[in-house]
């Protein structure tokens, strides 16, 4: 062996880390960050209308950010439980994974069974039931659809559900430092709010890299018809409760906590009511009876004041 030291000059050694995946996606995300951003804001307003005609529901979907982190750091960053779906998105490679965390999954069910979020739902430490689990299937379901047609102007995806696991240790996708591409969201139903993660494993884009590097693409006539459409559809199918308040009584808390069964209110006639929805007053008519009903004819449509809408 020859003990002779060969000297390079300065600039022929190169510094090179193989395992700084994440620094250098970092790196190139900007390149396609502009696009994945209106890809997020279209699929925001696709789920919002989704979710208002499944869950009948004021719903908020906001896109919170898009990075690059490692599958391992990822997977470290859900609690449990976590409803967390493996999907395959034919013609692309490999797996992508959609999340909803628990208090998502909380909202969601609360509401299709006529919750509102005024009282928080604690699911940690415990498996999600058989409803919760159902109830998740077809949001998820939902979701997917939503997804493959906001990401349409880039390219047709035929998706499909391949498992569901709510403990994060048996959700693996990708290699454990493999870069995957973060969109989280913040879904709100009425009080409640909770996250929901869509993570793209890098390398299942780098063949759509030049789709994604040319200007966003913009949103089509046809595109913004068919949301237009679908949010006309969903609001006018949407459920509202109406109620009539015939009038109001003054009582004390002595006299509230005495009353027993038989007892009677004085109270007088109005001879119109007020008719709200959620607390709002929107109607004011006379009331009576009309057949063997109470009704109340809408006289005078009430003004909302505008830091009340």
């Amino acid at each position: 062996m020859s003990d002779t030291i060969v000297q390079l000059p300065g600039d022929a050694v190169r510094v090179y880390d193989l395992l700084d995946e994440r620094k250098r996606s970092r790196a190139r995300l900007p390149t396609f960050e502009p696009t994945m951003e209106l890809i997020n804001d279209r699929f925001c307003r696709y789920l919002r209308s989704a979710l208002l005609h499944h869950l009948r529901r004021p719903v908020e979907v906001s896109c919170v950010r898009i990075e690059c982190v490692s599958h391992r750091a990822l997977l470290e960053g859900f609690k449990l439980p976590s409803y967390m779906t493996l999907i395959g998105l034919r013609p692309l490679q490999g797996a992508l994974m959609i999340e909803l965390d628990a208090r998502l999954v909380a909202a969601i069910v609360e509401s299709r069974f006529g919750g509102d979020g005024r009282f928080p739902v604690t699911i940690a430490n415990r498996e999600f039931s058989p409803v919760e689990q159902k109830s998740m299937r077809r949001v998820t379901e939902s979701i997917l659809m939503q997804l493959a047609t906001a990401w349409e102007p880039v390219g047709r995806f035929e998706p499909e559900i391949l498992r569901q696991e709510v403990n994060p240790q048996f959700a693996g996708f990708a290699a454990v430092d493999d870069t995957i591409v973060v969109n989280e969201f913040e879904v709100r139903i009425e009080r409640a709010a909770g996250q929901l993660v869509i993570a793209i494993p890098y390398s299942a884009l780098e063949p759509l890299r030049d789709q994604l590097v040319v200007d966003a693409p913009e949103d089509s006539a046809a595109d913004d018809l068919r949301w237009q459409e679908t949010l006309r559809a969903s609001v006018a199918q949407a459920g509202v409760t109406l109620t009539a308040e015939l009038t109001r009584i003054e009582i004390s808390v002595a006299d509230l906590v005495s009353l027993q069964p038989g007892n009677v209110f004085e109270m007088d006639r109005n001879t119109t009511a007020t008719v709200m929805a959620n607390g709002m007053p929107l109607f004011r008519g006379a009331w009576g009876r009309r057949g063997r009903t109470i009704a109340v004819r809408v006289d005078e449509h009430l003004v909302i004041p505008p830091a009340d809408r």
